[in-house]
């Protein structure tokens, strides 16, 4: 046992030495290279998903343009009322009626415009001053709006200056002329598509007929208008001198006026002076006094276009657009 004791210790010193002698061969190191843990792969960036684009707004289908009134007639027509029996003159006050091209098919309203003849004259006056040839030329042309010209024939009452409650031409005009056009055709029947005109005699009852009755007529026109300043013969509440000066108009009357004389117009100077007195009261009112031109009918005859136009200068021109027959008048 100590023999082997004495090994174990002998044994154990030599490794001792060996361990510790700096010149014994050394084992090869080996060299361990500790990498840094990868970082986990970024996921690759989603790629945006793209832009809806945008359907274009769906695009209407062009709607037709309104198709024109089919009408091939060159020019309107004369319709001839030759019985007209008045109650208020007992007299037969027949009278003229122009309706436009195709007024028989179109079913539409039109405007009116009462046309009052001159003293001497009958209902065919307009006719013979070719107003109803400077209606279809300017309706052709387009610078003219279709309208119902009515051309009465006044009789001995229109030259009776006799004014209500006795039976007078206001009467005729208002209770018996009107009606029967806005029943027997296809009229516009309110004030603003209304007009009374007239010549010399014709041109004042237009005035005085219609600047007491601003809510039957809207427009009022005077060719060569017969004016007085007389109250014998024109009382004052019936003269429109006198009327142009006092007459009260509702504030939403909105009257259209004309009135035109040549300078050789015996009647220029009373015309003149119906003018100033509407303007002195703040009266619209268009006052045309021509260079030349007499009291006659080659004067009127020369201007009927300038007087178409200013009747219809706010009325509608495409026959399309008017009011339905079929329907009540607006």
């Amino acid at each position: 046992m100590p023999r082997i004791r004495s090994l174990t210790f002998t044994l154990l010193a030599l490794f001792i030495l060996a361990a510790c002698d700096p010149y014994l061969a050394q084992p090869t190191p080996q060299v361990v290279i500790i990498t840094a843990i990868p970082s986990a792969t970024p996921l690759p960036t989603p790629t945006p998903l793209p832009t809806a684009t945008s359907l274009p707004s769906p695009t209407p289908p062009p709607l037709p343009s309104e198709t024109p009134f089919p009408c091939d007639e060159p020019n309107g027509q004369i319709i001839a009322i030759d019985q007209f029996r008045s109650p208020t003159a007992d007299e037969n006050l027949r009278y003229r009626v122009y309706v436009p091209p195709c007024y028989g098919i179109s079913q539409k309203r039109y405007p009116v415009v009462i046309l009052l003849h001159g003293a001497g004259s009958r209902e065919n006056q307009w006719e013979e001053l070719g107003m109803l040839a400077a209606m279809d030329q300017g309706f052709r042309l387009g610078v003219l709006p279709p309208m119902i010209l009515v051309m009465p024939y006044w009789g001995t009452i229109g030259n009776l200056s006799q004014f209500p409650p006795d039976p007078s031409y206001e009467t005729v005009v208002l209770d018996e002329l009107v009606p029967a056009i806005d029943r027997d055709f296809c009229t516009i029947s309110n004030r603003d598509q209304r007009t009374i005109a007239g010549i010399s005699r014709g041109g004042f009852w237009a005035f005085s007929v219609g600047l007491r009755h601003p809510d039957v007529f809207g427009i009022i026109a005077g060719h060569s208008p017969y004016f007085t300043e007389d109250l014998n013969e024109i009382p004052a509440a019936f003269n429109p001198l006198d009327l142009a000066s006092n007459a009260a108009f509702p504030p939403d009357a909105r009257l259209r006026i004309y009135l035109d004389n040549g300078a050789d117009d015996p009647s220029g100077r009373t015309i003149q002076q119906f003018s100033t007195r509407l303007t002195e009261r703040g009266i619209a009112h268009t006052y045309v006094p021509n260079p030349i031109g007499a009291h006659d009918d080659s004067y009127w005859s020369a201007h009927v276009s300038e007087y178409l136009t200013f009747y219809g200068r706010n009325w509608e021109k495409d026959v399309n657009k008017l009011p339905s027959c079929l329907e009540p008048s607006p």
